[in-house]
């Protein structure tokens, strides 16, 4: 756990940096449309958006014609939960509404709603967007459409990342009564892509034929628009190359990944063949049965068809430079599934996951968590078991910051007793996330006030603590607030009247 500390007039803070590391979620201002707030008076709807834009009057609508001011065809509505019709049920009640409104967009050609966000897109990230959304409203004709947009803006002008299109059928809504999850994803960001550093747009449309005025009509609701971003590893999983089902089900070959330089101790005529046969990509076999009539080779929760294997002999390893770069303020988790023991391994051989970087040729750690092989880590040969490293806040004066990120899956057996070397890992799913350190930042004191800003990932619950006595253990202190920093960074005040000497802390709410 990391510490600062600094002193205004009377009152000395101190800040604990507690890590909780989330998904890597992007803020999205008024994401399930709470605000304004609508009330509970009819009509429990209004034509009104905070934070969104709603779009501008396209050339074909003349509000003579259609009965209502273009503005009027999107808007805000509260969530009814105590309506009761003629028939005397409620049948405009959403069970799965986030909070207690929601969006209406009319399915009429260019009806939407769009807002530019804080952040930008990234290289080495892809981005997913997912919308709940109810089709059918209003009599809405089948086949009606529905536009997710992700987008940048180049000038004035919008230029569309990543598209996916909602078609209005009953297999998609069954039903009035829940909104179903749709997504559009943006995949990798190459460095060389446009979009690079550009502001991230997000773009909800109507797209009914614009061509056929008799499909138009009716209305979307619309809620909880998340959006995520995460870091992208190559060949995370080992799908590629693909290797098939053919025997050995099995190749010394990798995409994507660099496989270790044999090192001085290997002689290929000692150890019974070439140093790159000791590590490759396996097929998981599900149909296979040994002599006993079981299949014991099967991984149940391999991700995908495909896994890696790295041989238990010192400096057996993979690794790769990824195009994120650590940033200073964020926290990295890498994630790994392994199963130990395989092929005899003996009991204490261990695993390194690394995180580093390279300064010119030499690979620099950054943070590494060792694996050891025990009955208690892998009770079986059948599963993956998550581990993790995890890189805490990178600071501004860190030689790593701003430096792409590595990754190194080594095998590192006792490299003194060759006679505990041998056996094999089986490797897949990596995961590498980044996530906002929280922390407490620009503390200010006066009229006998403390203020300072909570920083974290959008919507992550968190504890701020306070003592007047440092040799209390944390568990003793105050806690003066436990709240979600739903924009990633919140403005907190302390009141308390004749603070004198004060301590802070903040944490991850449990």
């Amino acid at each position: 756990m990391k510490s600062i500390y600094f002193k205004l007039a009377a009152v000395a803070v101190l800040a604990f940096f507690a890590v909780k590391l989330q998904a890597g979620n992007i803020y999205v201002p008024n994401y399930s449309f709470e605000s304004p707030d609508i009330g509970t008076n009819s009509p429990y709807a209004a034509p009104v958006f905070e934070d969104w834009e709603f779009a501008p009057q396209p050339a074909y609508y003349d509000p003579t014609n259609f009965g209502g001011p273009w503005e009027d065809l999107g808007g805000t509505f509260y969530n009814l939960p105590n309506f009761t019709n003629s028939q005397g049920t409620n049948n405009t009640y959403i069970f799965n509404c986030d909070g207690v409104q929601a969006a209406f967009l009319f399915a009429l050609p260019d009806s939407g709603i769009t807002q530019v966000l804080d952040a930008t897109y990234e290289a080495g990230s892809s981005y997913t967007m997912t919308v709940g959304l109810i089709g059918g409203g209003g009599g809405m004709t089948n086949g009606s459409t529905f536009a997710l947009n992700l987008y940048y803006l180049d000038g004035t002008n919008m230029v569309i990342v990543g598209s996916s299109a909602v078609t209005n059928t009953l297999g998609n809504f069954p039903t009035e009564d829940e909104f179903v999850d749709f997504q559009v994803q943006v995949p990798e960001v190459q460095a060389t892509n446009a979009c690079v550093g550009q502001n991230i747009g997000i773009q909800l449309l109507a797209t009914p034929d614009p061509f056929n005025p008799d499909a138009w009509g009716g209305f979307w609701d619309v809620d909880n628009v998340r959006l995520t971003e995460a870091i992208v590893v190559p060949n995370f999983s080992f799908e590629s190359p693909d290797i098939g089902t053919n025997s050995p089900d099995a190749a010394p070959v990798f995409e994507d990944w660099v496989f270790a330089q044999q090192p001085s101790y290997y002689d290929p005529t000692n150890f019974g063949g070439p140093w790159m046969d000791l590590g490759g990509t396996f097929y998981n076999l599900p149909n296979f049965t040994n002599s006993q009539g079981t299949n014991n080779t099967y991984i149940f929760n391999c991700n995908g068809v495909q896994a890696a294997f790295l041989f238990a002999l010192p400096d057996v390893g993979i690794s790769e430079v990824i195009q994120a770069s650590y940033e200073v303020g964020k926290t990295y988790t890498m994630t790994v599934g392994l199963i130990g023991g395989g092929g005899g391994m003996t009991n204490g051989s261990t695993f390194d996951l690394e995180l580093y970087y390279l300064n010119g040729t030499n690979v620099v750690t950054v943070a590494d968590t060792t694996v050891t092989n025990t009955p208690a880590n892998f009770p079986t040969e059948d599963e993956f078991v998550d581990f993790q490293v995890q890189v805490p806040g990178v600071q501004a004066t860190d030689l790593w910051a701003g430096q792409n990120i590595g990754i190194q899956l080594l095998a590192t057996p006792d490299p003194y007793n060759p006679e505990a070397w041998g056996g094999f890992w089986d490797v897949d799913n990596v995961r590498l996330t980044e996530a906002t350190a929280i922390n407490l930042a620009l503390p200010t004191f006066a009229n006998g006030q403390i203020q300072f800003t909570v920083q974290s990932d959008p919507g992550a619950v968190v504890q701020i603590l306070a003592t007047s006595d440092l040799t209390v253990a944390t568990p003793g202190w105050t806690n003066l607030a436990t709240f979600t920093n739903t924009s990633g960074s919140t403005t907190f005040t302390d009141s308390s009247a004749s603070l004198g000497q004060r301590f802070y802390a903040i944490k991850a709410s449990p």
